[in-house]
């Protein structure tokens, strides 16, 4: 069994929980308040400027061209695909993309990010991805969970938030890419290496859990 999937299986009660948040729900439901999700896109557009600064360390990082091209094809994803769909969203709901960038995330989502940041700066490549991997995967994971035993009404006006998250090819190769290499570091790092990945991704879940509570709550700084 690839140490890939035993964390994930690990990790899967919590993907199980993060299922029945409510910001979930909504989205399934199509019943999220309008503002609750932009929200979630005004902080999470800041949150993937710094995981694509990751990223992009993780190209300095990589120790053969071919794992620099596997973090530069998905950075480019995260910036020409995910963030410009942010700002998409953003538009039709009358915010600029300046005032994005000027956004501050909310307490816990900040936290997040620095814990993403900081495996990724003192860490080594196995444990740069550790650090983000929960993202990786857990929206993939948690969206077809949700979808797997419901019909997505044609109504639904986060129909195609979930699709991207259930069935965008691009983002499922650069997945299959990006676990491939954790998988491949891995299986070459010592066992307190291993320990540390195992420690970081599991950290990276329950801030994953969390923040669903702080996107449906609106969650900022007192």
């Amino acid at each position: 069994m690839s140490f890939s999937t035993i964390l994930i299986e690990k990790a899967d009660p919590y993907f199980e929980l993060q299922t029945q948040k409510p910001f979930l729900q909504g989205i399934l439901q199509g019943t999220l308040p309008i503002e609750k999700f932009m929200y979630w896109v005004r902080v999470d557009y800041p949150y993937l400027v710094n995981f694509s600064r990751i990223l992009a360390l993780g190209v300095a990082k990589a120790e053969s061209f071919a794992d620099m091209k596997i973090m530069q094809n998905y950075l480019d994803w995260i910036i020409n695909e995910e963030m410009a769909l942010h700002e998409s969203y953003a538009a039709d709901n009358g915010i600029s993309k300046e005032e994005l960038e000027l956004q501050r995330m909310g307490p816990t989502k900040y936290a997040y990010t620095r814990h993403e940041l900081s495996s990724a700066y003192s860490g080594s490549m196995g444990e740069l991805i550790a650090g983000i991997l929960a993202c990786i995967v857990g929206y993939q994971i948690v969206c077809n969970k949700l979808v797997k035993d419901s019909k997505i009404d044609s109504t639904n006006p986060y129909k195609d938030w979930l699709k991207m998250y259930v069935s965008d090819d691009d983002l499922d190769s650069h997945t299959k890419n990006i676990i491939g290499m954790f998988d491949r570091i891995a299986s070459e790092s010592s066992i307190s290496v291993r320990d540390s990945m195992d420690e970081k991704f599991m950290s990276g879940v329950r801030y994953e859990t969390m923040c669903w509570d702080a996107y449906y709550e609106m969650e900022e700084w007192i």
